[in-house]
């Protein structure tokens, strides 16, 4: 059975937003790696404050078996966790507490200065760990072995003894030097899938992978997926899809001369209506000298449209409101007669002024701007004048599919006509494939792969060295020659947050990241089951949310004020919608009631409205703040 662990970081300068908290989630990372026992119930971020520390743990001791509570142990005066929590305690564990300081000092002397304490508040064991990433981590692994020993007896109200009984079952490990190697236990095996090296008799009957809700499933994946850094690119290496990461501003005035809105005669408008002499003309791109002369009374010159309005001309009339007098033997106009309408020639008439269009320093369009098929932002950005624009790239996605059993449709050198016994036709890859491009994202299709580790194991490595992540399907199950987990695991490095999902289908979802030298973030994978349907639905459910994220979809809240969540962040059922007015994405909720078991607050939402842990500081979510949304559904455009 899984043991509920909350995590709480505490730092005001990380409820604030003012730095990144990285000591939980590594303490996370730690606890899931090592045991499957564990799974985070709860995450929160405060600030250095007594009662707010106090309170939460209290709150979380109803619900949660281990409490780690990071920061603030320190000996300065704004360090105060340990006064917090220590009153709290019911039993103290000042072994546990000396245990995890006596590893930390054999690795900096440094550790002496950290209050760490340890104890127990009702059913719930509580650790004060450092603040830092190293510290936290390191006093956790010095009593990692013993905490499940510890959860367990903190809640035996009918005493120990039947936990330190031997079990009648099971023979008690001899580990001797005569041993074969597979009778050893393999203490460098990475996480709790299968052992590679194992034979299938040893294989897991039961996955060792706690099924976890679909909600917490997302939360994990948005965790985990980081918007990707921004690149500056030229107009013609930005496709649809893209997100503006920076304001456009406009460089110059468009137009930047005073210019004719159609073919005709510019004109003096307080010479009104008779016959002109013709000086000269203007074409778009090109005016003669005589065209920049300030123009005399009783003078016209003929411009196209687009052209420059000369000087001293303050008006435009159409060439169907006028007709030929004269001309010369070459066939150039001499005199023209400017017949009368029911309008008066007034000034400014069929002019556009310098600016008229795009004013030089205004913005033209704002970051969180997504770029569309339809291709009015390109334009934009074609006369904004700016060489190079600041946008998050779409993701590069590599997708394969696995399976000694799979024939590759794609490959038309190796399609069979007709299928041996026991094969079946890829569906998985060119759907997904199809998905990730409308999505806009760049893709790298692998094929298929056979269920052999080291194939495995070569092709994602190789893939997330210039990939963003990478998605395969099958192998995720409980077969003998479902490799995916441990691959990944042990070949790889990688961590899974989760290998089961309380969902049908798609159960055997797994989501994983991988370190990578050469990447700030890590690599993502998304491990889908082989059942083309279940395949589709995670895509959909875990996959795309990811991607649109990690594109940097942000927009501005529009609806009413929102109370924030106090003990962990909020996706809110919403309606996202393009505002072609102020050129600005907009989201509002779908239902002010967003009750997880309220199905209603579904209809007609096309995004999730990531919100953030509420904080004294900020309480609530007000109109007209930008939001990060994830998108689930086409947007309104």
């Amino acid at each position: 059975m899984s043991t509920g662990v909350g995590i709480l970081t505490v730092s005001t300068q990380c409820s604030k937003g003012m730095a990144e908290d990285t000591s939980g989630p590594a303490l996370e990372a730690l606890l899931c790696q090592e045991n499957a026992q564990w799974y985070i119930c709860e995450r929160k971020v405060v600030s250095d404050d007594k009662q707010q520390i106090s309170d939460t743990v209290s709150a979380w001791s109803l619900r949660c078996r281990l409490i780690i509570v990071s920061g603030g142990t320190g000996i300065s005066p704004s360090d105060v966790t340990v006064e917090a929590i220590e009153p709290l305690f019911t039993k103290r564990l000042p072994a546990l507490a000396i245990a995890m300081v006596a590893g930390s000092l054999k690795i900096t002397p440094l550790a002496a200065l950290s209050q760490v304490a340890a104890g127990v508040i009702g059913q719930a064991v509580v650790l004060a760990v450092p603040g830092s990433k190293k510290g936290a981590v390191e006093n956790v692994q010095q009593v990692l072995k013993v905490l499940p020993h510890a959860v367990d007896t903190a809640v035996a109200t009918e005493g120990t003894r039947h936990l330190h009984a031997p079990s009648e079952k099971v023979k008690p490990k001899i580990t001797c030097n005569c041993s074969r190697p597979e009778d050893q236990e393999n203490q460098s095996t990475q996480g709790i899938s299968n052992d590679l090296s194992a034979s299938v008799s040893r294989r897991a009957r039961r996955s060792p992978y706690p099924m976890i809700p679909v909600a917490k499933a997302l939360q994990l994946v948005l965790d985990h997926v980081k918007l990707l850094p921004a690149k500056r690119l030229s107009l013609n290496q930005i496709v649809h899809g893209q997100i503006l990461a920076e304001d456009i501003i406009a460089q110059e005035n468009v137009p930047g001369y005073p210019a004719s809105i159609m073919d005709g005669y510019a004109m003096i408008a307080a010479d009104g209506t008779g016959v002109f002499a013709v000086r000269s003309a203007s074409t778009a791109g090109k005016a003669d000298k005589e065209g920049s002369r300030t123009l005399r009374p009783g003078e016209v010159v003929r411009v196209a449209t687009g052209a420059p309005i000369p000087p001293g001309a303050d008006a435009v009339v159409m060439v169907e409101d006028t007709e030929l007098v004269e001309s010369d033997a070459h066939g150039e106009e001499k005199q023209v007669r400017i017949l009368a309408s029911k309008e008066p020639i007034v000034q400014g008439q069929n002019i556009r002024p310098v600016g008229h269009d795009l004013r030089a320093e205004t913005v033209v369009l704002h970051a969180g701007t997504q770029v569309s098929e339809i291709g009015g932002e390109i334009g934009m950005m074609a006369i904004s004048g700016n060489k190079e624009f600041a946008v998050y790239t779409m993701p590069c996605i590599a997708v394969m599919s696995t399976g000694d059993e799979v024939v590759d449709v794609l490959s038309t050198s190796q399609l069979p006509s007709s299928l041996a016994y026991g094969c079946i036709r890829d569906s998985n890859r060119p759907a997904l494939l199809a998905a990730l491009h409308a999505l806009g994202c760049q893709t790298v299709d692998l094929g298929v792969v056979r269920d052999d580790p080291e194939l495995l194991s070569q092709t994602i490595r190789s893939a997330l060295q210039s990939c963003d992540g990478l998605i395969s399907t099958g192998g995720v199950s409980m077969g003998e020659r479902d490799w995916l987990k441990p691959v990944v695991e042990q070949r790889l490095g990688g961590t899974i947050h989760f290998g089961r999902v309380a969902m049908k289908p798609s159960k055997p979802t797994t989501f994983a990241t991988v370190p990578s030298e050469s990447a700030l973030a890590d690599r993502f994978v998304f491990a889908l089951p082989g059942n083309p349907v279940s395949a589709l639905v995670a895509f959909h459910m875990f996959v795309a949310p990811a991607l649109r994220k990690i594109s940097g979809v942000q927009a501005e809240f529009i609806d009413q004020n929102v109370q924030l969540d106090k003990v962990r962040p909020e996706y809110v059922r919403g309606v996202l919608a393009w505002d072609h007015e102020r050129r600005v994405w907009v989201v509002s909720m779908t239902d002010h009631k967003q009750q997880s078991s309220r199905i209603a607050s579904m209809q007609s939402a096309n995004a999730l409205i990531s919100l953030p842990i509420g904080t004294s500081e900020r309480p609530s979510i007000t109109t007209g703040e930008t939001v990060t949304v994830i998108v689930i559904g086409t947007p309104l455009i």
